[in-house]
């Protein structure tokens, strides 16, 4: 089966052979403004803010030029560490400590795989999870010139991986990746759409990435995860609340408004593939209430357990404006 598509105006269009776009013209017009506009040049350490040893986790890169203390000099240390004046004044030697960069490393998850490719009104929760990944990167950039920019796409393929160093050219290099970004739904009787037996593919595919992420070229001090969070157990769970503690993580819940409340419909016949059956949907008053309670339960559910774990949670509607998102970000962490 082809997924339909919702194109700017909300009418549907059939999604041509070889997959279809991450994200869309519409939403390229509407990202332009974000992806022009340049950092300011003294974001960090902010005047206001000094910075102090331990504002962010981070994989130390050497001394840096912020001056620390003095302490008694000890056999091995560097001689160009020497604090001569205070050598001259005391008659014994001390050395200068001085503060270590930090490499920040900022790292976000796109899930564009199973039920992400589900979109009823301008996009899909994929594409919307792509815009807020290019939201979240440059409002990191805004607090970080200088942070780090990586990237790992799930689709129904697998995790693709991706680095694009940093400052503000790390930006343009991400969005230039997204674009050429073309989602192939997995063909009925491939290997990617025949579950296996006491496997959910959702959960040990995050397992494995989870895993692989600090085996990287710089481990993420600062992670956004884009999704719906849908097939992920305890265990998935627990792997976040694991890389909390060493990382700020943060949760971004991507649903489509027909996920919260059931449209007004006429009675409708429907055809299940999975289970080979066909029946009647009657959307009634009654069914559409109880379908959005168990909508507010599941996602009430998901942001304590996240938030239980140490994460910072937001929800994302997939009729949501860029202007919009980077108001819902305004107090996320990271």
């Amino acid at each position: 089966m082809v997924p339909a598509r919702r194109n700017a105006g909300g009418a549907a269009s059939a999604t041509p052979l070889g997959g279809f776009a991450l994200l869309e013209p519409a939403d390229w017009s509407e990202l332009a403004p974000l992806l022009a506009a340049r950092p300011r040049a003294a974001a960090w350490p902010d005047p206001a803010r000094p910075r102090r040893v331990g504002d962010a986790p981070s994989r130390q890169q050497g001394r840096g030029q912020d001056y620390a203390q003095s302490r008694a000099y000890q056999t091995g240390d560097d001689m160009r560490s020497m604090h001569w004046a205070l050598l001259a004044r005391t008659g014994k030697p001390y050395v200068r400590v001085h503060e270590q960069e930090q490499a920040l490393a900022w790292h976000v998850l796109i899930d564009a795989h199973g039920s992400m490719l589900f979109g009823t009104r301008t996009r899909t929760k994929a594409a919307q999870a792509a815009r807020a990944a290019l939201v979240g990167a440059a409002r990191q950039l805004a607090r970080r010139p200088q942070a780090r920019l990586d990237a790992t796409l799930w689709t129904a393929q697998g995790l693709q991986a991706r680095g694009f160093g940093a400052g503000p050219p790390a930006l343009r290099r991400m969005a230039a990746w997204l674009a050429e970004q073309r989602i192939e739904p997995p063909a009925a009787g491939s290997p990617h759409a025949r579950p296996v037996p006491g496997v959910d593919p959702s959960t040990s595919g995050f397992d494995a990435w989870c895993a692989a992420l600090p085996r990287g070229q710089a481990a993420p001090t600062q992670l956004l995860l884009c999704s719906d969070f849908h097939g992920l157990d305890a265990r998935a769970h627990a792997v976040l609340g694991a890389w909390a503690a060493r990382a700020h993580v943060a949760a971004v819940e991507v649903f489509d408004p027909a996920e919260s409340l059931l449209p007004e419909l006429p009675p409708a016949r429907f055809v299940d593939v999975a289970a080979c059956a066909t029946g009647w949907l009657a959307p009634g008053p009654a069914p559409r209430e109880a379908f959005r309670r168990a909508a507010e339960a599941r996602s009430w559910g998901l942001h304590q357990s996240l938030r239980a774990r140490q994460l910072g949670t937001c929800r994302l509607c997939t009729t949501d404006s860029v202007a919009r998102i980077r108001e819902t970000f305004s107090d996320l962490a990271p």
